[in-house]
């Protein structure tokens, strides 16, 4: 085999050579069948075939890709347009390993806006979606996120609230506005909402709040003030002088901000630049918004360079993920360098924002300038990125030394496992696992566990036992998931946890892994080889990242605990309803998610639940708004 030549399988021959001459969506899978790859090809039969072609010039991504695939898919589509969608909800649905998610799995902020409610307010979601309101994101910063919706209230108030799924867990109490509050909340009272909620702003005078919110978002903040001048000026000609005045206020609050941005001289349209740096294996896109005239932000990505083919690869993925959320899309997208796909994406942009959207690549001119500026800061927050990295890496290299030093171990704890429970009174009794790997947590190996001996019995001991047994039988049995044994066993408690943490070592003849013990009301380590525990300074790097762990393990236990505890209560309620079985029981589990949640469901809501009927629907709602929760003495009333 010549230099650079891959050696296939038949079976995947055979597929590249009758590949079609078309556009279409191929899919690498790996030998245990899943997808590790999407892509898009204007020609199916050429772009899949170049992977497999000899070349010294293949990238490190690239080899790591030939060297995992076994197997192809491909679907073929009318237009190379249509195959770019395609691929964006395949990548959404299989998250492939080797494609690029510069989200890093964390899902950054929108604010939403649902403007077919009757009065709108301002959401806080993770998760944009195809239903009609208005989104504005994502934002990278949360103080930059705060710090918005804080003004929003102040100079526009208007009602705000966060969305966890599709449930609203926080801010403003009035859900149904088919009904009036009977008083407002301090919202009202510190002047941080308009009250829609008591009647005391009419729907039409709130739908112009939200439409000047908008606009303040979009960063139309010209059109903002002058919707406002006139709103003032028509209040003033009524005699409604306090109106007046709050508006007076609310176009100074919005022209400070103004005179806090940069003016983009030359620069009239609505435009997106991106900047790109790349340095030490890492790559960032800076993202400069101008809006009317104005650089009203300014975002980072950060994403290792080694996972894409190159620069306008990476470029490429990211306008396509950006751009795939429900946000405003600009009339120019500015960029470092040209794009394989820049027509197809033009395209696809285009008909998202019903209008024409120009990608461009400039050599002179402002808009040069402005990709100039997104260079410079691309360029900065990289080094910024760069020097925290290697700041935090100093830290928690310190701090597994000093641990090293402190309990005696011989090697590096480069893998912590640490344990705690979770009860009330020995009722709905779990406990967790979190694994931190070089001073980080491995959340994909964090494990949660029922305690199934001992229920009912207040024994946090004897919990600790079997939880620990459990886990280190599963490392003696050759369980995959638990089969790298840590360097350092740390359980949340005094002597006595970590005298049940080497019993059960002991029980089961593991001998090479250290243990520690940490009591959270003084915060001292309990080892075996020291009879007094050891009193670290609060501000030392091995005492904060020990406390760091046992904080996480114990607020995951929390966690599971609270949610097996209302899943229990929410079934044992519905016992009392005639025509809801176990399936019923666990389909409204899984629509509403909690009691509260289930209450507040009208009865169309309810009948829309697979399974249900009508007329079940309306028992079961009937039921509910008679219900008058008793609090139970204790957890076990809960049982089913």
């Amino acid at each position: 085999m010549g230099k650079g030549e891959v050696n296939l399988p038949e079976h995947l021959k055979e597929k590249l050579a009758t590949l079609p001459d078309c556009p279409g969506v191929y899919m690498f899978k790996d030998s245990e069948g899943k997808v590790i790859y999407v892509g898009k090809a204007s020609s199916l039969r050429n772009r899949v075939r170049s992977y497999f072609t000899p070349s010294s010039s293949r990238s490190y991504w690239h080899s790591r890709l030939i060297g995992h695939i076994f197997d192809l898919e491909y679907l073929t589509t009318c237009s190379e347009k249509e195959a770019l969608i395609l691929e964006g909800n395949l990548i959404k649905f299989y998250r492939p390993r080797f494609n690029i998610r510069f989200k890093d799995d964390k899902r950054y902020p929108f604010l939403k806006v649902p403007i077919e409610e009757p009065f709108p307010p301002l959401i806080v979601v993770r998760t944009p979606k195809d239903d009609g309101a208005l989104y504005f994101g994502p934002f990278t910063s949360g103080k930059a996120l705060k710090e918005t919706i804080e003004l929003i209230k102040k100079v526009f108030g208007v009602r705000t609230m966060t969305l966890i799924g599709d449930r609203r867990v926080s801010g403003c109490p009035w859900r149904d506005a088919s009904k009036r509050m009977p008083r407002a909340c301090i919202e009202y009272h510190i002047m941080r909402c308009s009250g829609p909620c008591i009647g005391a702003i009419s729907e039409d005078e709130y739908r112009k709040l939200v439409k000047d919110v908008c606009s303040f978002l979009d960063g139309r903040h010209t059109q903002v003030i002058e919707e406002l001048r006139k709103q003032m000026m028509e209040a003033a000609e009524r005699l409604e002088f306090e109106k007046a005045a709050r508006l007076r206020d609310q176009i100074f609050a919005v022209e400070s901000i103004i005179e806090r941005q940069s003016v983009v001289i030359g620069v009239s349209e609505d435009v997106d630049a991106y900047g790109y740096a790349e340095k030490g294996g890492l790559a960032c896109i800076q993202m400069l918004m101008v809006r009317s005239g104005r650089l009203i932000g300014s975002q980072s990505f950060i994403v290792c360079s080694q996972d894409a083919r190159s620069p306008a690869d990476l470029i490429s993925v990211f306008l396509k993920q950006h751009y795939s959320s429900p946000i405003t899309i600009p009339q120019t997208i500015v960029l470092p360098m040209r794009i394989e796909d820049q027509e197809v994406i033009a395209e696809w942009l285009s008909d998202k924002r019903c209008g024409k959207v120009t990608i461009v690549f400039p050599v002179k001119g402002k808009l040069k300038e402005l990709l100039e500026i997104a260079q410079q800061n691309a360029q900065q927050s990289l080094n910024a990125e760069i020097e925290r990295s290697e700041r935090e890496e100093q830290i928690i290299n310190q701090a597994l030394k000093s641990l090293m030093h402190y309990l005696g171990m011989e090697r590096l704890p480069r893998r912590i496992e640490c344990f705690d429970i979770s009860n009330i009174h020995g009722q709905v009794a779990v406990a967790s696992m979190v694994v931190f790997q070089d001073g980080r947590p491995e959340k994909k190996s964090y494990r949660r566990f029922t305690i199934k001996t001992l229920e009912g019995i207040p024994n946090d001991y004897a919990m600790m036992k079997e939880v620990l047994r459990r886990r280190f039988l599963r490392l003696i049995n050759g369980d995959e998931k638990f089969a790298q044994p840590p360097d350092l066993l740390l359980v949340d408690g005094g002597r006595g946890q970590l005298n049940c943490a080497l019993q059960v070592l002991d029980e089961l003849g593991i001998s090479n892994i250290s243990v520690a013990a940490l009591a959270k009301e003084h915060e001292l380590i309990y080892v075996p080889s020291q009879g007094v525990p050891i009193a670290l300074p609060y501000n030392d790097p091995a005492l904060l990242l020990l406390q760091r762990i046992r904080d996480e393990a114990h607020s995951f236990a929390i966690r599971h605990h609270r949610m097996r505890r209302g899943k229990l209560a929410f079934r044992s309620i519905l016992d009392g309803v005639p025509g809801i079985g176990e399936k019923r029981k666990q389909r409204l589990l899984m629509r509403f998610g909690s009691l509260e949640a289930l209450k507040k469901a009208s009865v169309e809501e309810l009948a829309s639940v697979p399974g249900m009927t009508v007329k079940v629907a309306k028992r079961l709602f009937e039921f509910l708004r008679g219900l008058e929760v008793e609090q139970p003495r204790s957890l076990s009333e809960y049982k089913p």
